[in-house]
């Protein structure tokens, strides 16, 4: 993989104020909700639309204190600045291991200034405990399609939920909780209106032609206030991060969840490295549609060298899972051949565990389990049609070929088979090409 270990911060967001949005917050668990107007998906090395301290989204710059792998995970409002907490995480192979403190930091959004401030023992994100719940069926989604959602409050049923607006599931192997409920979550209320993260896009990269990506492709794209009694929605689009550790953290199974805190009228979100202010009540004018599409600006950006510093490091991640995949078969079938190539390791490394391959787990058919930094480069926004972005397709549908071929169910090894058979099956012949190799009398040989 190309993912190493290192340090992990992972922000919560503690007191804040915005024009309008200065006032004490109350935690996130506590009957209030987030309501949040937001832009589409921010371009690499998009520039500040305002410096103002006012409705909208605000990027924090926490990756370039505490290193990529930073992530918000809490808020409050209090003066002029914002309180955070950064929660700090050692990535350990394709997890990480939670430490006992997080660090205490300020942050003024007209700004975009940091100011650390000590360090806390490590808590438990608040959460939602309103009396109003989302219910979703036990049952798997098929091919992607939305889940199907009750809005109930003290039990009962309330005003149903929009079908404008598409709840979809997580097909999680084994099974914890309903497939809906890993991507859509209650946040907070206000009165009569509930503030919901809802997670997408409904389809996986390079759909339908992607398996085997089952689940953890998803990211908080979309924040919905909703009021339960009339059942009109407002519905925001939410930036997304650049960060590692804004992916790894917040992916399903979701280690860190998006943070809510009331501000007055106004309500604070944050998700990943963003934070937003919105009006804690939407202002529909009459007659308004059931769904309004909302929109807030981004009011302070990522700095264009962060988000291309992100951008090359998730492809480099992307190209180095795509090199190991392909090493891990090229030495599995040269040693079914029994031939040892140069610059080929032989398949016992891998057997002994000399060697690891991200592509040798099981677990990858039986629970569709795939590395968080190969999501993260395959969901990367990438400008479309930019170098990266087409170097990212390139890796990415290299690496979907690899995980579907014949030659990787055998290298499993689920089903033994001799190398006798192996070869066999193949006539002789390996069965198809691998990035940073030719076929040279029926073996994989390194190109250079």
């Amino acid at each position: 993989m190309g993912r190493v270990v290192r340090t992990m911060a992972v922000a919560v967001l503690g007191s804040a104020a915005l024009a309008g949005c200065g006032s004490p917050a109350s935690a996130a668990g506590s009957a209030t909700s987030e309501t949040g107007t937001a832009p589409s998906r921010p371009a690499v090395g998009a520039a500040a639309a305002s410096s103002s301290w006012s409705d909208g989204w605000y990027f924090v710059p926490i990756g370039q204190r505490y290193g990529d792998a930073a992530v918000i995970a809490g808020l409050s409002s209090a003066g002029e600045k914002l309180r955070l907490l950064v929660r700090t995480d050692e990535l350990k192979g394709e997890g990480f291991i939670p430490q006992k403190t997080w660090n205490v930091v300020w942050f003024t959004p007209a700004t975009g200034v940091l100011q650390p401030a000590g360090t806390i023992r490590a808590q438990a994100q608040p959460t939602y405990t309103g009396p109003v719940q989302l219910s979703f069926s036990d049952a798997f989604p098929t091919r992607f399609h939305p889940v199907s959602v009750t809005v109930e409050v003290h039990g009962k049923p309330a005003a149903k939920w929009p079908t404008a607006i598409p709840m979809y599931g997580s097909d999680v192997n084994p099974e914890s909780l309903p497939p809906g409920a890993w991507d859509n979550r209650i946040l907070g209320q206000v009165g009569n209106w509930i503030w919901v993260a809802l997670k997408g896009p409904q389809n996986p990269p390079f759909y339908p032609h992607s398996q085997p990506i089952l689940w953890g492709f998803r990211n908080w794209d979309r924040l919905v206030a909703f009021n339960v009694l009339t059942g009109q929605a407002v519905e925001y689009s939410i930036p997304m991060s650049y960060g590692y550790g804004a992916w790894v953290e917040m992916e399903t199974p979701d280690a860190v969840l998006p943070a809510f805190a009331r501000a007055g009228d106004h309500v604070l979100v944050a998700f990943g490295e963003w934070v937003g202010c919105f009006p804690a009540v939407p202002d529909l004018p009459k007659g308004a549609s059931a769904v309004v599409r909302g929109t807030n600006p981004i009011r302070r950006a990522a700095s264009a060298a962060y988000v291309n510093r992100e951008a090359r490091a998730a492809l480099s991640d992307l190209q180095s899972d795509e090199r190991d995949a392909a090493q891990m078969l090229a030495s599995y079938w040269d040693s079914q051949v029994g031939v040892q190539v140069q610059g080929v390791p032989p398949f016992r490394s891998y057997q002994t565990g000399k060697l690891h391959a991200w592509n040798q787990d099981p677990a990858i058919v039986n629970h569709g389990d795939l590395p968080p930094d190969l999501l993260w480069a395959l969901r990367f926004p990438y400008p479309a049609g930019s170098p990266l972005a087409e170097e990212r397709d390139s890796a990415g549908r290299a690496i979907l070929a690899m995980l579907n071929s014949p030659l990787q169910q055998d290298a499993y090894g689920i089903v033994q088979r001799t190398a006798k058979q192996v070869v066999e099956q193949f006539h002789g012949h390996p069965p198809m090409s691998l990035p940073g190799y030719v076929i040279h009398n029926n073996v994989y040989v390194p190109e250079n």
